[in-house]
Parts: C-alpha cells; sequence; structure tokens
C-alpha cells in the first residue's frame, strides 16, 4: 500500500487513510480492515451469495418477490433460524453449506434502488467475486407464474440490478426473475403502485408454486456445478 503523510507529532494527516484506502489496488479495497473480513470457506467449497432483491420496509410487495425466495432457500437448507442483521453490509444473512458449496444468503436492509450498497460490501466482507453472485428479484415483463435465469435483454430498467451492478461495476452477477405481471396501467404512477402492491390471496397461491419451482432450480443447478 502507498506511504501517507504523516503530520510533525508523527500521527497520519487527516483523511489520508481514507484517501489511501480509495486508491488500494487490491481486488476488495479492505486494507486496514481485515478484521472485518470473513476467512475463505473450508476446503473444497466453493462460496457463493443468493441475494434476495427488494424494498425491506415492505417485504410482502411485489417487488420483494426476491426476499421471499431467499426466505424458502433458508427453510429448505434449514437455515431459516439462523438469519441475522450484519451491520457491515447492512444486511440479513443466513449461511448454508449445500453439497460443494458454502451459500450466503442475503436480504438488504436498504431500499430496492440502494440494495446495491448492500451487495457490494456482503461481497468485500465474504469475499465473493461477482460471477459467484444470484440475483433474485422481480420483473413486471413476465407474467405471474413463471421464473427466468437471467437474459442481459429482459432485465431492462430494474432500479435494483442496476443498483448491484453500479456498485459491483460488473455484469458477470447472474439474474434470475420471478414473473409479477404487466401493471394494470402502463405510466410510471401506474408501474410503481403495482410493484409495491401486495398480491392477492389468487396470485400468492400461484407465487408460491414458481418460487418452490425457482428454488428448486436454483439447487438442483448448483448439484451440477
Amino acid at each position: 500500500m502507498p506511504r501517507y503523510r504523516k503530520r510533525s507529532d508523527g500521527k497520519p494527516e487527516p483523511g489520508a487513510v481514507r484517501r489511501n484506502l480509495s486508491n488500494c489496488p487490491c481486488l476488495w479495497r479492505v486494507c486496514g480492515r481485515l478484521d472485518d473480513v470473513e476467512p475463505p470457506p473450508l476446503d473444497g467449497l466453493l462460496r457463493i451469495m443468493i441475494v434476495g432483491l427488494g424494498n425491506y420496509q415492505i417485504q410482502s410487495s411485489r417487488c420483494s418477490v426476491g426476499m421471499a425466495a431467499v426466505n424458502i432457500l433458508a427453510k429448505k437448507l434449514t437455515v431459516d433460524a439462523t438469519w441475522h442483521l450484519d451491520r457491515r453490509c447492512d444486511a440479513k444473512v443466513a449461511v448454508a453449506v449445500y453439497g460443494h458449496h458454502e451459500i450466503i444468503l442475503l436480504k438488504p436492509q436498504q431500499f430496492m434502488k440502494m440494495n446495491g450498497v448492500s451487495v457490494r460490501r456482503a461481497a468485500e466482507v465474504y469475499q465473493v467475486a461477482p460471477e459467484d453472485i444470484f440475483m433474485i428479484h422481480d420483473q413486471i415483463y413476465i407474467p405471474l407464474g413463471k421464473y427466468v435465469p437471467g437474459k442481459e435483454e429482459t432485465i431492462r430498467d430494474h432500479s435494483g440490478v442496476i443498483s448491484c451492478k453500479n456498485e459491483m461495476k460488473s455484469n458477470l452477477m447472474t439474474s434470475v426473475m420471478i414473473g409479477i405481471g404487466p401493471a394494470p396501467r402502463t405510466t410510471k404512477r401506474g408501474r410503481l403502485h403495482h410493484k409495491l402492491g401486495r398480491f392477492s390471496e389468487v396470485q400468492q397461491r400461484k407465487l408460491m408454486q414458481v418460487l418452490e419451482q425457482c428454488t428448486n432450480y436454483l439447487l438442483e443447478d448448483l448439484v451440477k456445478c
């Protein structure tokens, strides 16, 4: 790491350490705070991160189906009782081992358009590369009852995904989209109201079926790796 200037009393110049860290060439930019970084996984395990994008304050809304999906994953992996708030990345975290993978389940505790901040911090803390991150999120361009593993052209203008890409400075993350269906009104306000609204009882049953299928797909795909 480059040296920083010291004052006449031998102490670092105010702000010098912060500037120095911001220019650090290491991959995770965590020099000076190694105590905050999790150790690598056990030998033979590949660490991945599965993120449920959404609005933490309204987790029952259509736009938070990603969080509902990771909740189901936590139950399937029998770690649903271990959710805890990791203040280092401002997210709820549960850790599971499945086959040859150590899985970091993540629910950002920020608004959707800020989800990427939590994802970037978690990637630094748990030392996960962008290509080992899976984002589960809603998509209004896909009918309710269907899910689609990420295709770049269909992600479009999802604010949570855009936030993650901008913060991670990478397009290598995998996206798994859960259809919530189109908004009844095509105006910007109409789409927003649709995303923040809740599913009806009939829609909820349909959603649970597709979430079951989606989470099974993710786990089966991991077995093949």
